[in-house]
């Protein structure tokens, strides 16, 4: 981080994520549960996290996968249920205008529902400084963490518990 006042905006980010974290945690674990149910690898289950990154969209890709639905039709599928990032992303565009694309870039991939709402607040009624994104950065990256720790962790819990329960 380039000086103390992106670092003080991170941490604050990650603050306001932790709480969010409640209830992220056992949705991940039960996603990587139902991943594997799917007949989806353990290896794709996390992978999905990484790549997909949107709890619903990947519940329904699983879904999908598992009913044997065509490839392009759950792709689709995925797309139309993570159009709603396009808001949110509308939304915080303004704030982030200035910044060169590979922030833009990072910042649109972590940019989920629980991010937004951590940082809208910051980005909109907070100090304009030149590094505020570092905020949405410190909520987005949590965010990210803890699904992938959770995600790896269902998918271990769920391969862990008998075929017949």
């Amino acid at each position: 981080m380039p000086g103390s006042d992106a670092r003080a905006e991170f941490l604050a980010g990650v603050r306001a994520e932790l709480p969010l974290l409640l209830g992220v945690i056992p949705f991940g674990l039960i996603f990587g549960v139902l991943g594997l149910a799917a007949s989806l690898p353990g290896w794709a289950v996390v992978a999905s996290s990484s790549l997909i990154f949107g709890g619903a969209s990947q519940v329904v890709f699983a879904q999908l996968w598992g009913a044997g639905t065509p490839p392009a039709v759950a792709t689709a599928t995925v797309g139309v249920v993570n159009l709603r990032h396009l808001l949110y992303s509308a939304a915080v565009a303004a704030y982030l205008r200035d910044l060169p694309w590979r922030w833009k870039l990072l910042l649109s991939y972590l940019l989920t529902d629980e991010a937004f709402a951590a940082a809208i607040g910051r980005l909109r009624d907070g100090p304009a400084t030149p590094d505020r994104h570092w905020f949405l950065f410190g909520t987005g990256f949590t965010l990210w963490a803890g699904w992938q720790v959770s995600t790896v962790g269902g998918v271990l819990l769920g391969a862990a518990i008998p075929a017949a329960w």
